[in-house]
């Protein structure tokens, strides 16, 4: 007796008709997936970095002035006989020949009057009806790390008419020099009203101070007064070195030139195109400046933004690139102060570029003035202390109150860019960059 029935129908698709379907059904699927895999090779973007195409940087003429240098101070610091008179009655005309109190000498003068010059013993006790004092002093910037001029700037506290902040601010003065604060206190330590100036690589500063005796006790002079004498004298010592010497508190800096509305982050100023022609398939991270940290003024915020691409994790190996975009970007504390502030930082690096000075251990080589972007703009190559390091191609541009820096570098293998190709990248970049910016 047989375990098995009767046999059943076969399954209908091993049949002949069955076998051609699914055999049609297999090679449907494999060049669905074929076609798939070729699209996808297609649409997948090419393996990280990238070189171009890229922009030429285009070399221009030096605009810039090389600024004024002094190198001879003025008799008695430039006050004459009669304002010295008016200001401190009774005080030694020999301003420089200094004391027991202070070392005297050119450029360092001091005028002292007690009791409208009556009392002759100078820096006596006692009780006197007033007291006033004028100084005055002039320091030569002579550029020993950095220009003259650069030096100079930032000797000078900028402007800044936030009180909540700082009961005393400078304020802003116009006419004098090529810049110019002024600002006053009755504070013990700090009273009267001090005015800095500077011409070139010269800093000025002014101070006048003294009391009046009021019903026995002793009042710090007013601010005007303070303020008229110590304008008065800067007026004539800024005349006697060649500048201008008409002085005026001022509540906004001419030309007002109005600031940026938009100033995007460093890291949203390049679209991604732009990055994958110099560094395609980088992660971003926060960066730091080169230039732009070393002599930033008060006033002005520094941010960055880096893209590393690498093609081997491990050093040495590979392809590697690296570019930084930094924004220094000055407050508009009063009107037109945000872009003046931003022309003074640019020129001071500016010329510290062209001089070959800087105030760090780095070595800088390649000094070029561009046609732009933004408004005045520059290249330079940053020679890295280790070969293995690579150089730093740098352009650095102004827009307003804005000053860009993007810096480039990288290598293939073991051997670092060189040349012309990492300023051109920067280009590249700072073109895009300055689109941003609006």
């Amino acid at each position: 007796m047989s375990d098995s029935g009767p046999p059943g129908p076969a399954p209908r698709w091993w049949t002949g008709r069955g076998r051609q379907a699914a055999a049609g059904t297999i090679a449907l699927v494999l060049a669905v997936s074929v076609a798939v895999a070729v699209a996808a090779s297609r649409d997948r973007a090419p393996e990280g970095i990238s070189d171009g195409p890229l922009l030429t940087a285009p070399a221009g003429a030096d605009r810039v002035p090389a600024g004024r240098v002094v190198t001879k101070l003025p008799r008695n610091c430039g006050v004459s006989a009669a304002t010295a008179a008016r200001l401190a009655p009774g005080a030694d005309r020999d301003a420089e020949k200094g004391n027991v109190f202070r070392q005297g000498g050119p450029g360092s003068c001091m005028w002292y009057s007690l009791d409208d010059g009556k009392a002759k013993c100078g820096f006596c006790v006692g009780d006197f009806r007033n007291e006033r004092v004028l100084y005055v002093d002039i320091t030569l910037s002579t550029g020993r790390l950095q220009a003259p001029i650069t030096e100079a700037m930032q000797a000078l506290t900028p402007a800044e008419p936030n009180r909540a902040a700082n009961p005393d601010p400078p304020a802003l003065v116009e006419g004098l020099g090529e810049e110019a604060t002024a600002r006053y206190s009755a504070e013990i330590e700090t009273e009267g009203a001090v005015v800095d100036f500077r011409v070139g690589n010269a800093v000025v500063s002014v101070r006048y101070k003294g009391w009046d005796d009021v019903r026995g006790r002793r009042r710090t002079i007013p601010e005007k007064t303070a303020l008229d004498g110590a304008l008065a004298a800067a007026a004539e010592t800024a005349k006697s070195m060649g500048t201008t010497a008409r002085p005026v508190l001022s509540a906004v800096k001419n030309p007002v030139t109005p600031p940026l509305r938009t100033i995007p982050k460093p890291c949203d100023t390049v679209a991604d195109p732009t990055v994958d022609k110099v560094a395609r398939g980088a992660y971003r991270r926060r960066g730091s400046a080169t230039l732009l940290t070393m002599a930033a003024p008060a006033g002005m915020s520094v941010d960055a933004c880096t893209w590393n691409a690498r093609t081997s994790r491990y050093s040495g190996e590979g392809r590697t690139r690296t570019l930084t975009v930094s924004l220094a970007v000055a407050g508009e504390r009063l009107p037109g102060l945000g872009a003046f502030n931003a022309t003074r930082q640019f020129l001071g690096v500016y010329q510290n570029q062209r001089a070959g000075k800087s105030p760090g251990a780095d070595a800088f080589t390649g000094f070029t003035p561009l046609t732009g972007p933004g408004e005045r703009a520059f290249a330079v190559t940053k020679v890295q202390r280790s070969a293995s390091d690579g150089d730093v191609g740098i352009v650095i541009f102004q827009k307003r109150n804005v000053l860009v820096e993007v810096a480039y570098r990288g290598a293939d293998e073991d051997v670092p860019l060189t040349g012309k190709r990492l300023v051109d990248s920067a280009y590249t970049v700072a073109v895009a960059v300055e689109r941003s910016l609006r």
